[in-house]
């Protein structure tokens, strides 16, 4: 199966999280933008600080790694999100 291969960059540690793993681009997404809307991240205390890239692909069928050149997914400014979700 493939897998996508994403990273969030620090702009204030000038440092990248360990790359982190999803089956889809909207999948990555969604989670950071959940980071960045939750009060108990510290993304979410400074999002203009924190940016998503995707990175390549991961075949856990043959263990290839195909690299892509880092691609933005936006910076967590982008994600912030007025709703308020309610069960």
């Amino acid at each position: 199966m493939q897998h996508k291969i994403f990273t969030i960059f620090d702009t204030k540690a000038e440092a990248y999280f360990p790359p982190f793993y999803l089956p889809q681009t909207s999948m990555a997404i969604r989670q950071f933008g959940d980071m960045v809307n939750d009060d108990n991240s510290q993304i979410s205390k400074h999002p203009a600080d924190y940016t998503l890239f995707e990175l390549g692909e991961w075949n856990d069928n043959t263990a290839e790694f195909v690299e892509l050149n880092k691609k933005s997914l936006g910076n967590g400014v982008e994600f912030i999100s007025n709703e308020t979700i309610t069960e």
